[in-house]
């Protein structure tokens, strides 16, 4: 008989929202021990893992709304989808990596957290090292914008301009999302956040500075700015639970670009918005160089392939060095059979 891929390893679930119970259901299928399950929600809090991620068994698996005590039980490897920011996130690292859990998250900021959180970075890497662990991000940035982009890449002789763009549902990923791109607002009221307390640098920035790092070039200027999307009809969404009024809010453009002290320029513009019917997730690159070439896909799915690019890292992220690592000082991730 043939073992799974990560048979004998004790995994905890910390987060089990829509992307917690989608890394559930993988985490299943290849053959990981599931021993612990952490969530905040009082409709979660003392049901069975398996069956607030509707896997239709019992995995004997309580969610618990005590994170210490759960991971003070011992784990190799807590799968953590909980939030986007390093400032937020901060706090549930130090319970994991204090407890001598490695971690691997969906956390945007983590994939390359040292210069828009350097001070939660430095002192994240500090607790890692000290209990030997590592703490990684990975998703559909791993694969479909730096790890492809970088093979790509491979095959040019001189760079000048790299280019990307990509498209997400923010139906996708439940209310609490939506609401932080403030999804069915008014586009003024979007203007006066942006006028009065700015928009905080999201995946597009971390992103394109972990793929500079990975090539070994050196940034010298870095720029962002992001637009409000809106409709001239209405459109429902279903994360929010109502129509959205032409005009209103359906998402937002971010936009970062970065030139290097070596000379190429790159740019990355994502596009999250509430979907019309039939639209999907995109991920397109444009490289300008010797020769120029473009990387295409019109299906990227990203939800899920957020969360199976989660679970097919686990792997590389026990196997690192202590400390954080960043997305550029990981290799190439690979399929992990079943």
């Amino acid at each position: 008989m043939t073992l799974k891929p990560f048979s004998g390893m004790r995994v905890v679930v910390y987060g089990v929202g829509t992307m917690g119970a989608i890394a559930t259901r993988l985490l299943v299928d290849k053959g990981a021990e599931i021993v612990g399950a952490i969530g905040r929600s009082p409709s979660k809090v003392g049901r069975d893992l398996g069956d607030v991620a509707r896997l239709g068994i019992s995995l004997g698996i309580p969610v618990e709304n005590d994170a210490n005590a759960v991971l003070s039980r011992g784990a190799d490897i807590a799968v953590v989808c909980v939030g986007s920011y390093l400032s937020t996130m901060r706090p549930h690292f130090e319970i994991c990596l204090g407890n001598g859990a490695n971690v691997v998250t969906i956390e945007e900021e983590t994939i390359f957290p040292w210069t828009t959180a350097p001070d939660h970075a430095k002192a994240l890497d500090a607790l890692a090292k000290s209990n030997g662990v590592t703490l990684a991000a990975s998703g559909a940035q791993d694969v479909f914008w730096v790890n492809l982009v970088t093979t790509l890449l491979g095959a040019v002789h001189k760079v000048d301009r790299v280019t990307g763009h990509c498209r997400w549902n923010v139906d996708d990923y439940g209310p609490e999302v939506a609401d932080h791109l403030m999804v069915c607002q008014p586009k003024a009221a979007f203007e006066k956040v942006i006028t009065s307390d700015g928009w905080p640098e999201f995946v597009a920035r971390q992103t394109l500075e972990a793929l500079v790092a990975r090539l070994g070039l050196t940034v010298s200027a870095i720029s962002s700015d992001v637009t409000a999307v809106t409709l001239d009809e209405p459109i429902h969404s279903t994360s929010m639970s109502t129509d959205i009024p032409p005009g209103g809010m359906i998402g937002t453009v971010d936009r970062t670009r970065i030139t290097t002290n070596e000379g190429p320029v790159f740019s990355f513009a994502m596009e999250g918005r509430v979907y019309r019917p039939g639209e999907t997730d995109t991920n397109a690159w444009k490289i300008d160089g010797e020769p120029d070439l473009e990387l295409n896909c019109n299906n990227a799915n990203y939800r899920f392939t957020t969360c199976s690019s989660l679970i097919n890292r686990i792997p590389d992220i026990i196997a690192a060095a202590p400390g954080v690592c960043s997305l550029n000082m990981l290799g190439p991730p690979t399929y992990r059979h079943h």
